[in-house]
């Protein structure tokens, strides 16, 4: 079973070596490695190049944002499952992608996800992102897993499609709906870590963000082009999911 990661970088000299070395030190071997790069005008792709030799395809050109940059990837994925790991963050150990490929090869399933914990520059535990087994009800509640820590069969997106370009910020949110909302895939948890993502990073945000009129009708407007009723007060339910991320990194050891 083929694993197809993407990466998508722009200037990120300063942290896009950890991110690589945590995708091709994987144990698990059937990995086809994609890096997006937008044209970086810093040395990013300089050290992409340094390890070319484990990276199966490499893009650099200027391109429509990141969700066009991810598009380009998945694309080009020829991988039974699909993947990502953004520039700056990291797969949360070297057995990662063999407990993915193994959670797909013994369950009937379409969809994977799992748990990730939130650092700070210099490394520190922030949050801790333990995700429940699959309920769509939860999504009405405002929860969503970490984007990342999500795996999808690849003819998923010939089938249900990929990432919209035109909404801005909201478009993972927005696929995450519908692919775990509006359709029928069949969902499981994978009650593993699979990532380590860093706060300041093209996936982290913040309660500021989450509290700005157009961040709430973004999300607003990703159930109604989805055909769905948002729910009352969703932005405040998924603003009260983050405090018990802080509350685990306490104990998180």
């Amino acid at each position: 079973m083929k694993v197809s990661i993407v990466t998508i970088c722009y200037n990120n000299e300063l942290d896009i070596r950890h991110t690589i070395e945590s995708v091709i030190n994987q144990t698990y071997h059937n990995i086809e490695y994609i890096i997006v790069d937008g044209n970086s005008k810093d040395s990013t792709l300089n050290i992409v190049n340094e390890y070319s030799g484990h990276i199966s395809k490499i893009i650099s050109e200027p391109d429509n944002g990141l969700y066009d940059a991810i598009n380009k990837g998945i694309k080009i994925a020829t991988g039974d499952i699909v993947g990502l790991i953004h520039a700056g963050d990291q797969l949360f150990d070297y057995e990662v992608v063999s407990k993915i490929a193994t959670h797909f090869a013994n369950n009937d399933i379409d969809i994977s996800y799992g748990n990730s914990v939130i650092v700070n520059g210099r490394g520190k535990v922030k949050r801790v992102n333990k995700s429940p087994e699959f309920k769509k009800s939860l999504i009405n509640r405002g929860w969503m897993p970490s984007h990342q820590s999500i795996y999808v069969r690849r003819e998923l997106f010939d089938k249900f499609g990929y990432y919209r370009v035109d909404i801005g910020y909201a478009s993972d949110y927005e696929w995450f709906l519908r692919y775990f909302l509006s359709n029928d895939a069949k969902i499981e948890l994978l009650d593993e870590f699979i990532l380590r993502f860093t706060l300041g990073g093209i996936s982290s945000s913040n309660y500021s963000k989450m509290l700005k009129k157009d961040y709430k009708n973004q999300i607003n407007n990703c159930w109604i082009l989805n055909d769905l009723t948002p729910p009352i007060g969703l932005i405040y339910l998924k603003w009260l999911q983050k405090p018990k991320q802080y509350i685990r990194a306490l104990f998180y050891k």
